[in-house]
């Protein structure tokens, strides 16, 4: 099991200075980074970044929400309601409400299948080649490791989950592309 903390790990500015993100963890297929997840701190109204040929899960887990817009793309992101986009559309995001901050899962659809579900409380038994939890209030526990809120842990095959009642708790499933 890899656990991650975003207390210890450092932010990077963004390439137009919007924001910051720290990257959780990452995967890799014959050497090439096929998924990664990582949380972002929107700053202000930006463009976002396009990343050809790879698609995009993201969820705001802090501050009131984002719209983003783009060709053929209208969403507004509410906290915690995991939207799906393709990475490679420009896309403006306009704040709804002051900053923002966002957990992402960008990767590479040839080469994976990608879930981010948000877990109700109680026990949750996913299966899948890879699966993190990252728990972003409350407390829970993966495989028996307490996660507090701003941490979190990837492992793989399957993962026993226990979601506290006042947690809010998010689940990757990463599976090889069918």
């Amino acid at each position: 099991m890899h656990r991650f903390d975003l207390r210890t790990i450092p932010a990077q500015p963004w390439v137009n200075g919007a924001g910051t993100r720290q990257d959780l963890a990452t995967g890799k297929h014959d050497s090439q980074t096929v998924w990664r997840l990582s949380v972002a701190a929107i700053d202000r109204d930006c463009p976002f970044s396009t990343y050809p040929g790879l698609a995009r899960l993201h969820t705001i887990i802090g501050g009131a929400g984002t719209r983003l817009v783009g060709a053929g793309v209208d969403l507004n992101v509410r906290p915690m309601v995991p939207v799906a986009f393709d990475g490679s559309i420009p896309l403006d995001c306009t704040l709804t409400g002051g900053p923002a901050t966002a957990f992402n899962i960008l990767y590479d659809p040839t080469a994976i299948d990608a879930e981010l579900h948000v877990l109700a409380a109680g026990a949750h038994m996913p299966e899948a080649r890879e699966i993190a939890a990252f728990c972003v209030s409350g407390s829970a526990t993966m495989d028996g490791q307490s996660l507090e809120a701003g941490q979190g842990a990837l492992t793989e095959t399957a993962a026993a989950i226990t979601v506290d009642p006042s947690a809010e708790v998010l689940c990757a499933i990463l599976n090889p592309a069918r």
